[in-house]
């Protein structure tokens, strides 16, 4: 969801190189040179209008003490490398199984809901339909698992301030009553 955001993320030269690459193929209109857009996807993190990225999920997850190895299946298009813990459709089923599926985004669409519905810990990263659909199918179901909406916002102020102690953010001590 970070290439299509328009978002400022963490991660290494390598990866924001290659999402410079990819959105460059998917808006060329829109990403003549990338420099005007810079100023926007900082405005936009500091707001708390970008999704958070797997490793933000992570501190969050680590935060409301789910253990280290706890695995996390980043829904949608794979937009840079993965980090230790992450896994993708390609890792839960076999060749066979994803053949079915093609590479339609519909298909895979369907595939990510699934998982995500189906999943011990749902994390809302994002303000999109699909997401709001998940926690609401999850909902419907009377899914006793756990479903997680952050306040982005208040997690963008702790998280551009990297000096803080993990547990003394505050979104994340707003969340201490709270059991996973």
């Amino acid at each position: 969801m970070v290439g299509l955001s328009f978002c400022d993320f963490m991660g290494t030269r390598e990866e924001k190189a290659k999402m410079a690459e990819y959105r460059k193929k998917e808006w060329p209109r829109r990403y003549k040179n990338g420099s005007h857009l810079w100023q926007l996807a900082l405005r936009k993190r500091k707001e708390g209008r970008c999704p958070l990225e797997p490793a933000e999920v992570a501190v969050l997850l680590r935060a409301m003490d789910y253990p280290k190895e706890t695995q996390i299946y980043n829904g949608g298009p794979q937009e840079h490398v993965p980090k230790p813990g992450q896994v993708t459709e390609e890792e839960l089923a076999t060749k066979e199984e994803l053949a079915g599926f093609g590479k339609h985004v519909t298909s895979l669409a369907a595939l990510d809901f699934l998982v995500c519905l189906k999943s011990d810990v749902f994390v809302m990263t994002h303000g999109g339909n699909s997401a709001k659909l998940i926690i609401g199918a999850r909902r419907y179901m009377g899914h006793s698992k756990k479903s997680i909406k952050p306040d982005k916002g208040l997690m963008s102020k702790s998280f551009g301030d990297l000096g803080l102690d993990c547990r003394k953010r505050p979104f994340l001590t707003m969340t201490s009553g709270r059991t996973p």
